[in-house]
């Protein structure tokens, strides 16, 4: 089982990144909106000291997507990554980076 994270540079492209998945069959998003480093910081900078312009882009929000791919080989996850990597990259602008990570789930026990 592999955990596939998707970081996403522009939350405009959310949709077409999930469409991209599902055609690669990675499985059903989680979409999670997220915020930079320097955006978090940006907000507590004072603003009568004009650092917050710094910070340029700083206040966009980012959106992460994660999905669980069942079990496949690491030969087999690697070579999906670099397909849907390649993809991404042909974007203009590119559209982020792609990862998976291998992990280790408790079985589930259903309930009759």
């Amino acid at each position: 089982m592999y955990l596939v994270i998707t970081f996403l540079e522009q939350m405009e492209g959310t949709e077409r990144a999930i469409r991209r998945l599902r055609e690669f069959g990675i499985p059903e998003p989680l979409v999670v909106r997220a915020r930079s480093a320097a955006a978090a910081l940006s907000a507590e900078v004072p603003i009568f000291a004009g650092l917050r312009s710094l910070a340029l882009g700083a206040d966009e929000d980012r959106v992460v997507l994660v999905s669980v791919l069942p079990s496949a080989s690491a030969e087999e996850v690697e070579r999906l990554v670099q397909r849907v990597q390649l993809e991404m990259d042909a974007d203009d602008p590119p559209m982020g980076r792609l990862v998976a990570l291998p992990v280790i789930a408790a079985p589930t026990h259903r309930r009759s």
